[in-house]
């Protein structure tokens, strides 16, 4: 399961929401992160991602099963540190869709579901209340991927520079 299964979920993070009456200005929330692939291979990871929609910026960072952060800076780039290979990536964020987009252009379903559709993929977004409580959906791999968030913070304090990546000197540097 490749890299880009991460990378929406960045983007996600870092221009958080203000459409359907979600009125979410930072989140800090823990998430479970499953893919499952056609043969019904599932991998699953967890981490904490946290956002301000104010400055754009999102970090999401893996614990398990691999260790691993990645920083959206808000200008539609990506830092992706990876401890375990010593490397950072920079990446550009050109087929990954924003939230605010995704979320302006839902249509309500049933209650507490969003439903809408960016680059031939379908979303569904679970929400309660003023909490995304899930986000489900296909990848362009077939894979389903299905993120559940527990534990949100809604609208509290976030020190920025939490969103402040730093590379080691001897990581490789990657672009892609």
């Amino acid at each position: 399961m490749k890299k880009k299964l991460f990378v929406f979920f960045t983007a996600w993070g870092g221009t958080l929401l203000n459409a359907h009456n979600l009125h979410i200005q930072t989140i800090q929330t823990h998430f479970t992160q499953k893919v499952t692939n056609e043969q019904g291979a599932t991998v699953t990871y967890h981490g904490k991602m946290f956002a301000n929609q104010r400055s754009n910026k999102a970090l999401w960072e893996y614990t398990a099963p691999v260790h691993k952060k990645i920083y959206y800076t808000g200008d539609g780039k990506l830092v992706i540190i990876e401890p375990e290979l010593e490397q950072a990536i920079f990446a550009k964020l050109h087929k990954v869709p924003n939230i605010l987009k995704l979320l302006s252009e839902a249509k309500e379903g049933k209650k507490g579901e969003l439903h809408t559709r960016f680059n031939g993929i379908d979303y569904t977004i679970h929400t309660n209340g003023n909490k995304i409580t899930s986000i489900r959906y296909h990848d362009e791999m077939q894979n389903r991927v299905m993120i559940s968030f527990t534990n949100e913070k809604i609208n509290r304090f976030i020190d920025k520079r939490l969103f402040a990546y730093q590379i080691p000197s001897s990581y490789d540097i990657l672009k892609q």
